[in-house]
């Protein structure tokens, strides 16, 4: 039974108690590795907490041997532990950065020894050569005579508990002020047992002083639980202010008030093509002078100078030179900062947006064209280009500014501009044009003003538009002759038409009367003939008569297509079929020829004469992944898979065989498609694929 009396009670429930922490703290930091230290400063307390569970064991154990037995293990432990925080310093500062491998082994190399020499100990005797009084453990001097190894070991491990204290001041007196509580507890928390650890040492003679390195340590423990946990020690962690310099990628050369240089980085030196060796002591004017062609008094005057430098391999850099000045005790003891900043890929990217703008303003200027733009509340448009390099005043809201562009328009062009405003300020419409004519529509110049919306308000009110104004007189002038030569081309169609009908006519009605002949009047030959002649006849007339619709193709200007209004006007062609029309897309407009009527006509007919049994037909929008559809689809038995695409061609088809040609052609002038995208059975399916930027207005 293991009795224990009032100091060793004591001294076992404060050995369990610290071991605990410590223990909890190598635990939780197993889990934190991505911090630099944390690995170490787990193993350093694990280290420590087997060091004070063997002191533990060896009070609770009443067996000398066992107690033997765990002071020797002990020594490992005691080994180990200096070995882990000086590791750890090295990764707390910074320092392990430069620790190879092979150095961290050196370094590991005599304490290794030292666990050899203490497991073999019983052989050798080196660590100690008796046992101590066992009345006497109690104190911690179980060992009693301590052997040679035993002072060799002492003395590195001490060497390398200072090292760490001297990393951890180095650190202390570079860091920021909040940064400083946490290093210095953690130099107490090393201190404390090692000052501790010095005097038990070195001033116990007889042998019998209680050892107070463990109650230091239950000390340490606490310190660095507080460190850890209320200090953040390895969530906010210091930087060195003295390894910024060396740190940055920003070059930086320290001059002192002289002007000679005290100080570089390897930014600065590799911006410079020089080595520290060659610069430090030297003058900073000589330096800026040789590399960049400036001095210290310019660079002082400007505070800023963008300069290029020519390296070896003939390449040119761009540098942001930025200077700030140290004020010393005096004037002599002040001195500069000069900072040097990569520039080279901003000065590309501004040459390259230069001749960007070049380019642009070239094009613009062959185009005859200016860009403007109006923000709410500002009161103004802006101009922005070689054509019109003005303001215009008072346009703080979207109705001034519809009042501004009203002042240009005349003979009536107000309405069509009010008609534009409202779907852009009601239907949420993005972008708007119009053209209207400056002076007399037939002789004056026409302009062109296209804008989009690119904010509104919480109250869906365009807040931010920008646009271009372009001259388009030349274009008008060109379709002026363009229409009137298509006017008389009309004409003469048109009395060519009508003179091959009536020559049609005056044959279907000359083999009309010849078949109405005797059957026996004329042979079966005769007859079949008269018949072939009448059924060509009737296809002239066909063709003829298809002329009418195809002459307008491309007449016109295409423009914005009401959807909704274009269905309701096409319904009129199956109004008496029964078939129910209806449409879904609301504000929608389509970019299109001003016969895209025909097209949703010929699509409705299409429905009627080839659906069989169709009861309805539906428009509706969607919006795709690569393209925005426009969607014409009926209930009816559909078009067969083999057919799909015969159906567009020219001359097919059980009527005239060219409505779905006609169709095709009046979207092509705008580059919409048109495919048959359903199933046999279910229904047809027609799909028009809408380019970007071919529709607007539609809202879901």
């Amino acid at each position: 039974m293991i009795t224990l009396n009032n100091p060793e009670l004591f001294l076992f429930i404060l050995l369990l108690g610290t071991a605990c922490i410590t223990g909890g703290i190598a635990w939780t930091l197993r889990f934190r590795r991505d911090a630099r230290g944390t690995i170490w400063l787990s193993y350093t307390a694990a280290a420590l907490t087997g060091w004070l569970c063997c002191d533990a064991a060896i009070i609770v154990v009443p067996d000398v041997s066992f107690k033997f037995v765990f002071s020797g293990l002990k020594y490992i432990f005691i080994i180990l532990t200096p070995l882990m925080f000086f590791f750890f310093t090295l990764a707390y500062t910074g320092k392990d950065e430069h620790i190879t491998e092979w150095k961290r082994a050196a370094i590991s190399f005599l304490p290794a020894v030292s666990v050899f020499v203490a497991l073999t100990n019983p052989w050798t005797g080196l660590f100690y050569l008796q046992t101590g009084d066992p009345s006497l453990w109690i104190f911690n001097h179980y060992a009693g005579v301590h052997g040679t190894w035993f002072w060799i070991n002492l003395i590195y491990s001490y060497a390398l508990v200072t090292a760490a204290l001297f990393l951890l001041t180095g650190l202390l007196t570079s860091s920021p002020p909040h940064f400083r509580w946490q290093i210095y507890l953690l130099i107490m928390s090393a201190l404390l047992p090692f000052t501790a650890n010095i005097i038990t040492v070195f001033t116990d003679v007889e042998g019998n002083t209680v050892d107070p390195t463990l109650l230091f340590f239950a000390l340490s423990a606490i310190l660095i639980f507080i460190t850890i946990f209320w200090l953040r020690l390895f969530s906010i962690m210091p930087f060195a202010r003295t390894r910024i310099i060396t740190e940055i990628q920003e070059g930086v050369i320290v001059a002192d008030g002289n002007g000679v240089i005290i100080d570089i980085n390897s930014a600065a030196c590799q911006a410079a093509g020089v080595t520290e060796e060659d610069v430090i002591s030297s003058s900073a004017d000589a330096l800026l002078n040789r590399i960049y062609g400036t001095c210290l008094a310019t660079l002082r005057k400007a505070r800023l100078l963008t300069v290029s430098h020519t390296d070896t391999t003939g390449e040119t850099h761009w540098y942001d030179l930025t200077v700030s000045r140290i004020e010393g005790y005096d004037t002599r003891s002040g001195g500069t900062i000069i900072l040097i900043s990569d520039a080279t890929a901003r000065k590309r990217t501004e040459e390259e947006m230069k001749g960007k703008d070049f380019r642009l303003k070239i094009a613009m200027e062959g185009a005859g064209m200016a860009s403007w733009e109006w923000r709410e509340g500002s009161g103004y448009v802006t101009y922005e280009n070689p054509l019109s390099d003005n303001k215009i005043e008072n346009v703080a809201t979207v109705e001034a500014l519809i009042d501004q562009l009203k002042v240009y328009l005349k003979n009536g062009y107000e309405t069509s501009l009010d008609k534009h405003f409202a779907d852009v300020l009601k239907s949420g419409m993005e972008t708007f044009s119009i053209e209207f004519p400056v002076g007399n529509p037939k002789k004056g110049r026409w302009v062109q003003i296209t804008g989009r919306v690119l904010e509104r308000d919480r109250a869906e009110r365009p807040v931010w538009i920008v646009g271009i104004t372009q001259d388009v007189s030349s274009h008008y002038a060109a379709r002026s002759a363009l229409v009137e030569a298509n006017t008389k081309i009309k004409l003469l169609t048109s009395i060519t038409r009508h003179d091959i009908l009536n020559q049609v006519m005056v044959i279907r009605l000359v083999t009309e009367l010849a078949e109405m002949e005797p059957g026996e009047s004329m042979s079966p030959e005769v007859r079949d003939m008269i018949a072939k002649i009448d059924h060509s006849a009737e296809v002239i007339e066909e063709q003829i008569s298809f002329t009418r619709d195809y002459e307008d193709l491309g007449t016109y200007t295409p423009s914005w297509q009401n959807v909704a209004e274009a269905a309701t006007w096409a319904k009129g062609v199956i109004s008496r079929t029964g078939i129910t029309v209806s449409c879904d897309t609301g504000t929608l407009e389509v970019y299109a020829d001003p016969m895209f009527r025909k097209v949703l006509e010929n699509l409705f007919e299409n429905a009627y004469r080839h659906g069989k049994d169709v009861t309805a037909v539906t428009v509706r929008f969607e919006h795709r992944p690569r393209d925005s559809c426009l969607v014409v689809e009926d209930d009816g038995r559909g078009v067969p898979q083999e057919l799909k695409e015969k159906i567009f061609k020219q001359g097919y088809g059980q009527n005239t065989g060219f409505g779905l040609f006609l169709s095709q052609e009046i979207l092509a002038l705008t580059y919409i498609t048109i495919t048959e995208e359903g199933t046999e059975g279910e229904g047809s399916r027609f799909v028009m694929h809408i380019p970007t930027g071919g529709h607007r207005g539609y809202r879901d």
